[in-house]
C-alpha cells in the first residue's frame, strides 16, 4: 500500500519527504532516450543530484521559475472550478511515497477512492493547439501514469488550465502495459543511483595534483631531464 504523507507541498517537511527520491515529475526524463537509444544528458544530471541527497541528506534549493510560481498560485483555483464543474471534493494531498519507499508522487488531489487530479497551467498560445488534439498529451503521459502507480489507483483528470479561457480536462484510464515499462525504468534507474550512492561513499578523500594535463610525478621528471641538459648532457651551455 501506498504512503500518504501529510504535508502541506513546498514547505520544508514535503521537501524532506522527498529528499534523494525519484518523483513522477521526473518520469518523463527517465522514459526518455536519444535516437540511439542511449539516455539524455538529463538523466545522468538529475542521477548525480539525487546521489548527492541520499549521501549528504541536504537538498539544495534550486530556485523556482516564473512558470513554478504561477502554477503555485493558479493551482487552489483552479483545483476548486474543478470540483464545482465536476461535482466533486477534491482532497488535498502532501506526497505519496511508494510502497518500496524509492519513489514517490506529489498529486494535486486525490477524487474519491479512485481517482487523481493533475493541474497543468498553460499560457492561452500553448492551450490552444490542445483542443483540437486527440489522445492524452504525450508530454504528462509518464507523470500521470506514474502517478496511478504509485498511488495504486484507477484513473486520473489532466486539467488544463489558465484565467478566463476555456477549460479542457482529458482522463486516462492505467495503462498496464505502459505501467510495466515504467516500472522496469524506474527499477533500472535506482539500481544505478544506488550503485552511484555506494561508490562515491567508498572513495572517501581523494587528492590529485594536476600540472598542465601531467601529474607532479611527470612534470619532475621532466624538469630533471632539463636541468641535465643545461650541465652538459648533451645540450647548449648557457653562459652569463
Amino acid at each position: 500500500m501506498p504512503i500518504i504523507v501529510d504535508c502541506i507541498q513546498g514547505t520544508e517537511e514535503w521537501q524532506q519527504a522527498r529528499k534523494g527520491l525519484i518523483t513522477a515529475s521526473l518520469f518523463e526524463m527517465v522514459m526518455a532516450q536519444k535516437k540511439q537509444g542511449q539516455k539524455t544528458s538529463k538523466y545522468n544530471a538529475v542521477m548525480m543530484k539525487l546521489a548527492g541527497e541520499r549521501i549528504t541528506g541536504k537538498i539544495v534549493d534550486e530556485g523556482t521559475t516564473l512558470a513554478m510560481r504561477r502554477g503555485t498560485e493558479l493551482e487552489p483555483q483552479a483545483r476548486q472550478l474543478y470540483g464545482t464543474l465536476t461535482h466533486t471534493q477534491p482532497e488535498c494531498i502532501g506526497f505519496v511515497l511508494a510502497d518500496d519507499r524509492m519513489k514517490g508522487f506529489s498529486p494535486d488531489a486525490f477524487i474519491g477512492k479512485d481517482g487523481v487530479l493533475e493541474i497543468k497551467t498553460k499560457k492561452p498560445e500553448i492551450l490552444i493547439p490542445h483542443f483540437t488534439q486527440k489522445g492524452f498529451p504525450e508530454e504528462h503521459k509518464a507523470q500521470c501514469q506514474g502517478g496511478l502507480w504509485i498511488a495504486q489507483r484507477e484513473w486520473i483528470d489532466l486539467m488544463l488550465y489558465w484565467p478566463d479561457m476555456p477549460v479542457l480536462i482529458k482522463r486516462a484510464y492505467r495503462d498496464e502495459v505502459y505501467i510495466r515499462k515504467l516500472e522496469s525504468e524506474m527499477h533500472r534507474f535506482n539500481d544505478a543511483l544506488e550503485r552511484m550512492v555506494q561508490q562515491m561513499k567508498s572513495v572517501g578523500v581523494r587528492m590529485e595534483n594536476i600540472i598542465e594535463g601531467r601529474t607532479v610525478g611527470d612534470k619532475a621528471k621532466t624538469c630533471k631531464r632539463r636541468m641535465h641538459k643545461l650541465r652538459g648532457g648533451g645540450g647548449a651551455r648557457v653562459g652569463f
